[in-house]
Parts: structure tokens; sequence; C-alpha cells
């Protein structure tokens, strides 16, 4: 599905929206950031909003300033891990803290994040959820559309859409 084809399943009632960014500020962020946004972020924050409270369970982070959220280039993770520090996948293979990219805070400390150390053809990264307590990245998914994606359809935070219990409770300490 295109993350386009999702604005449509996300207009509701059930989200804090606010206006776009610009191309300035996608600009600014990506200079602050030192790499390019994925083009489905980067659509979803200049076609859609700029940050939101999807099904007021779901943070996305803005790019340039908005007053209400905290923009992507300004998210200070307490105890995120260092850049040389490697950080495994619950699933298998590892990456590094250089190489991640909070996009998406949550209320345990925890955030979903870009993996930039690589890219799809269409410049797309994969995203997963870094546990910051434990060191580790769960939920890969291909690409910020395909984890809006699993948001749409579950209209619950995308970590508890992607594990059961067991997981939630025992791995990640998710009440």
């Amino acid at each position: 599905m295109s993350i386009t084809s999702l604005f449509s399943s996300l207009s509701s009632d059930d989200h804090e929206l606010y206006p776009p960014a610009t191309e300035a500020d996608v600009k600014n962020t990506e200079q602050a950031l030192g790499r390019p946004l994925p083009p489905s972020f980067r659509e979803f924050v200049t076609q859609f909003s700029n940050g939101a409270y999807l099904y007021r369970v779901q943070e996305v982070s803005a790019v340039g300033a908005n007053p209400q959220i905290a923009t992507i280039q300004k998210i200070n993770l307490p105890d995120r891990p260092a850049a040389d520090e490697i950080v495994p996948f619950r699933e298998g293979g590892e990456t590094t803290g250089a190489h991640l990219v909070p996009f998406s805070l949550d209320h345990n400390g925890n955030a979903w994040c870009f993996v930039t150390d690589s890219t799809s053809a269409d410049g797309e990264y994969p995203v997963a959820y870094l546990d910051v307590a434990g060191r580790k990245l769960y939920g890969k998914q291909p690409s910020f559309a395909a984890w809006l994606g699993v948001l749409a359809e579950t209209k619950d935070e995308v970590i508890r859409a992607l594990y059961d219990q067991d997981v939630i409770e025992d791995e990640l300490e998710l009440g």
C-alpha cells in the first residue's frame, strides 16, 4: 500500500494533526541529521501532518518546527545507544547506535527508529522499535509506510500489533 493511499484511511477524528511541513523544514531537518529522510516519511510530514498523535496511541515526530511535538532532529532519548554500540535485532542481525534515528517516542522511554545503514532501491530505510533498557531492536518493518500501514490497520501501538503478550510483557516489560 502506498503512503498516499494510507492518508485516506487515517482521515478521522482519532488523531491530533498539524499543518504540513514546508520543503525548507525538511531540508533543515535533513541537514541537522546529516542524511536524507525516507520518501514515505517526507511525504507524511509535507502532505498529511507535520508530526501527529495517531489514534491517540502512536506519536510521529515532526520536522522543522512544531511547538506541540518533538522534532525529529531534536529528540533527546535518554540512555540512547552510543554511536559505536552494537545493537542487535531480536530476529537476527545488528546495527550501531549511529544508524538509529528516532521518529516516534513512547511513554516507556523507547522509540521507533529509522535504521539508516541500509536503504531500499526507492530510498526507504527499514524501521525498528528500540528497547532502550534491553539494548535490542524489535519489529523490523521495511519502511515508514509499512509501519504506518500496521498502525492504520490495527489502530493500536505498532509494537503491540507485532508481538504477543509474552514478548510485550516478559521481554519488553511493557504493561
